[in-house]
């Protein structure tokens, strides 16, 4: 299709087999990207709302071009090795979205499983500074620019009311982004974070199975809904595209008006 503004473009995706990963891979191919989808699973969660198609499935189903590399975030020999498969078995890198990320059970900090910290910091945290340290590496070897897009959270930017590991996580990769973005700057490479708000995602299962949970965040955010999986998808676009070229270490809150205080 002529309007697809990705065209040519190369992008990775982590946690791409579901959630909001799975839609930032689909729409990046439905605007003309080839995507190498990374998770440590190709098919989504079976609990989840995502169907059973693999990612990488579905878009080759749409006309479009895609791989599947095993990939745990944990483990950077994983994630170079991620990386060198979009190169290898789709021809360059363009876009990189460092997304993978956990909520384990919440609990206040005197409770809080030292197991479940470290397991989210190493996720989160860690995996967003392989990821992106592996995004900077090809894409500055290429030395024709490109997009590293970090998925934090509100938590990222507010002291929300959930686990103590996962709103530490959260500031950490908000850290990375704006020094990220400067160390590259003069490369043509933008480094940019998305910020969602709570999503209708499987991570907040939790959240959409507690009615009184979820009517005080409905009324917490101003739109007065969740956010769906495609809206943070859309940011994500914005931030791949020729219109974003000139953005670069932002912040930007996908929320619903949650953070507007």
């Amino acid at each position: 299709m002529s309007d697809q503004r990705l065209t040519g473009r190369v992008a990775l995706v982590t946690g791409s087999s579901s959630g909001l990963g799975r839609a930032i891979a689909l729409r990046y191919a439905r605007e003309g990207a080839a995507v190498l989808c990374a998770d440590l699973r190709s098919g989504p969660d079976p609990s989840g709302f995502d169907g059973a198609e693999p990612t990488h499935e579905a878009i080759r189903a749409l006309g479009g071009r895609a791989a599947f590399a095993a990939c745990d975030v944990t483990d950077g020999a994983q994630v170079d090795a991620a990386h060198d498969a979009a190169v290898r078995e789709l021809g360059r890198l363009d876009i990189v979205v460092a997304n993978a990320g956990i909520s384990p059970s919440t609990h206040p900090l005197a409770e809080e499983p030292w197991d479940d910290y470290r397991a989210t910091i190493a996720v989160n945290q860690d995996g967003a500074w392989h990821t992106s340290r592996a995004a900077a590496r090809v894409l500055g070897a290429q030395g024709e620019g490109g997009r590293i897009i970090v998925i934090s959270s509100i938590g990222g930017l507010v002291g929300i009311a959930v686990g103590a590991h996962y709103v530490m996580s959260k500031h950490a990769v908000m850290g990375l982004v704006r020094v990220l973005s400067r160390q590259l700057a003069g490369t043509g490479i933008t480094v940019n974070a998305i910020n969602p708000g709570y999503a209708r995602t499987q991570m907040n299962a939790p959240v959409l199975a507690d009615a009184g949970y979820l009517a005080r965040v409905e009324a917490e955010t101003p739109m007065g809904r969740l956010a769906e999986p495609d809206d943070i998808a859309g940011a994500a676009f914005f931030l791949a595209s020729a219109d974003a070229a000139y953005v670069t270490g932002i912040a930007l809150p996908v929320d619903g008006g949650y953070t507007a205080i």
